[in-house]
């Protein structure tokens, strides 16, 4: 939730590229950012982003991101298969000098999960399952 309970939701691309247009007119920030009720940061980061990606497209707002290690998923198999008693923390470290692939733990422990995977087995929690 945004100020005053309200969901804050991206500038249109028509609004970015009119203060971008008025930015590279000449206007200074303070003046674009009086003129179109935006923030001097707000200017100085469109101006920036179009330097650097060519586009004034805002940034996606929630929705689903793929995991880094998605496609990785038959190699992770693979490891835990070779060793069962490997820990979160090793993983990490095998998908970061193994993979090039750094992740934190808990995003670790989901994509696992999602595999159907699991790890460092348990042998006496095990037995202590009920048959």
């Amino acid at each position: 939730m945004g100020h005053g309970g309200t969901t804050m939701r991206p500038l249109s691309e028509d609004l970015r590229r009119r203060i971008l247009e008025a930015r590279q007119a000449g206007a200074g920030s303070v003046e674009v950012s009086a003129r179109f009720r935006v923030s001097r940061r707000t200017v100085a980061r469109l101006f920036a982003q179009q330097e650097r990606l060519g586009h004034l497209r805002p940034k996606q707002i929630g929705g689903y991101r793929r995991s880094k290690l998605e496609k990785h998923g038959k190699q992770l198999g693979r490891w835990i298969d070779k060793q069962a008693d490997i820990t979160l923390a090793e993983l990490r470290e095998r998908c970061r000098v193994e993979l090039g692939v750094a992740i934190g733990t808990n995003a670790l422990w989901h994509q696992l999960r999602k595999l159907g995977l699991s790890y460092k087995k348990n042998d006496a929690r095990c037995r202590a399952r009920p048959a």
